[in-house]
């Protein structure tokens, strides 16, 4: 089955903030993939399977973060979102492909929130929650996140005058 885009697409910049993040991980992975090595390098007891452990850990991670950084313009294609008149629509996956309906009267709250790559790149993500689970829409530009946020509040709340 050929999955349907939806119409709106995160702004470009989102791909710095995704190689920022991944490289990060990746740094994080290495530094403790390190002091464990050094543990058993102190102990003399990085030898026979250790070392092969050992390996294996660094090889892993960076393949891992190979794929993950190449994989990043493959990606961003299928990030998507759409306001309609009763719910917003989150796509996303680019191997595990899912759409997911959100109507507006099941929505409780929406939070905006902004990490440090984020803010850098001046975008914020914006958190939907209901009484099930949390959606988000990561790289939003601040103004459009706002709009969004008030925008739905607005539907929320015309949704819960109606049900009264």
């Amino acid at each position: 089955m050929d999955y349907p885009l939806l119409e709106n697409k995160l702004p470009e910049t989102l791909k710095k903030v995704w190689r920022k993040t991944s490289f990060t991980t990746l740094l994080i992975a290495l530094l403790l993939g390190v002091i464990i090595t050094g543990i058993f390098f102190y102990f003399d007891a990085l030898q026979g399977t250790w070392l092969i452990v050992s390996l294996s850990y660094f090889a892993l991670a960076i393949v891992i973060y190979l794929l993950n950084f190449l994989l990043i313009d493959y990606r961003y294609n299928f990030f998507r979102y759409e306001v309609t008149s009763k719910e917003i629509i989150f796509q996303q996956g680019f191997i595990f492909r899912s759409i997911t309906y959100v109507p507006f009267s099941r929505i409780q709250h929406i939070e905006t929130e902004q990490g440090p790559f984020l803010r850098r790149e001046q975008l914020m993500e914006l958190i939907i929650h209901t009484s099930a689970t949390d959606h988000s829409i990561a790289g939003l530009s601040i103004e459009e996140a706002q709009m969004i946020r008030q925008n739905v509040m607005r539907k929320v709340e015309e949704t819960d005058e109606y049900e009264e």
